[in-house]
């Protein structure tokens, strides 16, 4: 399409103090539409100190009205990626987050979002992929840790517990895929390095 045919409606101004990396859509609230969530890694740059959280916002029926926030943690140093999906298989849209700038993953589980580690000690998981890795039907997980130099694949079990692999050492990466590269029929993690 020609520039002039496009037409930008902001939703949020000024929300992400510290800086917002990434989107997450898809519907949370089961409406139909599709709604978003993002993160607010806080740091040096918030001046307010009211960075750190993650949330969501809800699509009203016409987009191109405000959408409303609904904040689902705050005091998440680092925040930074965010996705919805079924982490537990009960019909209800979860999370599965990173502080990529901070320490962790997570998911939020719904309807309370209470807040399930999947990795307590990984440092700078700035990347995150979500998708059912293994073809079992329930949702996994890929990240790598730039602190860590690690890259991790989480294994779902269908009901929100994970098994966690270590899948590379020695990995730096800012993003992060799932694809079948060999043709095999299997996903396989292709990530773009940081520095390398």
């Amino acid at each position: 399409r020609k520039a002039d045919r496009w037409h930008r409606h902001i939703f949020a101004v000024g929300d992400a103090p510290g800086l917002s990396h990434y989107l997450g859509y898809g519907d949370v609230n089961g409406d139909g539409r599709p709604d978003a969530a993002s993160a607010a890694k806080g740091g040096p740059s918030d001046k307010t100190k009211m960075g750190n959280w993650f949330a969501w916002w809800e699509a009203p029926k016409d987009p191109t009205r405000p959408w409303t926030k609904h904040l689902l943690a705050d005091n998440q140093p680092g925040a930074t990626n965010i996705q919805p999906a079924d982490v537990n298989g009960d019909g209800k849209t979860d999370f599965i987050a990173t502080r990529g700038h901070g320490v962790g993953v997570l998911w939020f589980e719904a309807p309370s979002f209470r807040i399930r580690e999947i990795h307590k000690t990984l440092k700078e998981p700035h990347c995150l992929v979500v998708t059912d890795m293994d073809g079992d039907g329930d949702i996994d997980a890929a990240t790598c840790g730039y602190g860590s130099k690690e890259a991790w694949w989480f294994e779902n079990d269908g009901k929100g517990h994970f098994k966690n692999h270590l899948i590379g050492s020695n990995q730096e990466s800012y993003d992060i895929r799932a694809v079948d590269i060999d043709g095999d029929g299997d996903l396989d993690i292709l990530i773009a390095g940081r520095g390398s």
